[in-house]
């Protein structure tokens, strides 16, 4: 037997261990359910940053945890990764993938228990503060995400983290405060298209409709616009009272029943109702999830 595949049988055989669930550390995968996330809501990357350096027998757990993932079964790989953290504790890289792939599915407490594990090894991990904070945003914490930004904000000032802390004051209904953390992140990045959209989103909610579309409508045509972006154009023509210029720009990405089924919604409101706390729990419409439909700002 060559010694290649005897490494390979050592490892798969731990990764059958830790997925039955009988992992020294506790299995995060099994104590929560998985669910599918929305294509479209941008609950944070699962691409923390650049892969740190592992052995060669913890490379091989977390190449198959990369493409466990990339397949779509988020159960099996929060295992996997969970087993490259077990096997090389001090980097951080696997957990903050877990806390990544916990919020994007709509887990945000166990992602915050995956993110404290990062900080616990390091605690100046810029991704995992973001993270945290990102977790407590999506629970309703601002004030407590706005203290992790702002922790990350002190170590280092980057476009994620001031894109996140105007995410929280938008969240908030504080628009000039918002606004000067995009402003300030694009400063660091003038194209970077999430903060754009997000600063023109914000103006639009504030009752700034023709600045807001002016740097929201350019933006859609940029090659590297994504659905995100033009929906969020399209909330800014509601929000402007043009529901014909949202119905066209919405129809680029959805089907004419999610159009229509939109479209009423946000007829039958009137204009007092917009704000981002009403619209951020409009989930469903008549019973059926509309799923790329956004109204708040991209995370």
């Amino acid at each position: 037997m060559s010694l290649l595949f005897a490494k390979r049988i050592v490892i798969l055989g731990g990764i059958s261990f830790v997925l039955s669930g009988c992992s020294v550390m506790h299995n995060i995968s099994s104590a929560v359910g998985i669910k599918h996330p929305k294509k479209e809501v941008a609950q944070g990357s699962v691409e923390p940053g650049k892969t740190q350096e592992f052995d060669e027998e913890t490379q091989q757990v977390f190449d198959i945890a990369e493409a466990t993932y990339n397949r779509g079964d988020y159960r099996t790989a929060i295992g996997l990764y969970q087993r490259v953290f077990e096997l090389n504790p001090d980097n951080p890289e696997a957990m903050l993938r877990i806390g990544a792939i916990l919020n994007k599915t709509g887990e945000p407490l166990a992602a915050g228990q995956a993110y404290r594990q990062v900080l616990a090894v390091d605690q100046t991990n810029l991704e995992a503060k973001r993270g945290l904070g990102l977790s407590f945003l999506a629970r309703g914490q601002m004030d407590l995400a706005i203290e992790q930004f702002s922790e990350g904000l002190a170590i280092e000032k980057t476009p994620k983290l001031l894109n996140a802390m105007g995410v929280a004051y938008d969240k908030k209904d504080e628009r000039q405060t918002a606004q000067q953390y995009y402003k300030e992140g694009l400063e660091l990045d003038k194209d970077n298209l999430t903060l754009q959209s997000n600063y023109g989103l914000s103006m639009s909610y504030e009752g700034r409709h023709d600045e807001a579309l002016a740097v929201l409508y350019p933006l859609s045509k940029n090659p590297k616009a994504t659905v995100q972006h033009r929906q969020i154009l399209a909330m800014a023509y509601t929000l402007s009272g043009d529901l014909d210029a949202a119905e066209q720009t919405s129809r680029i990405d959805m089907d004419d029943a999610d159009v229509a089924k939109r479209m009423r919604y946000f007829s039958s409101l009137t204009p007092t109702k917009f704000n981002s706390s009403s619209l951020a729990d409009v989930s469903t419409i008549e019973g059926s999830p509309v799923e790329k439909v956004i109204t708040e700002p991209i995370q």
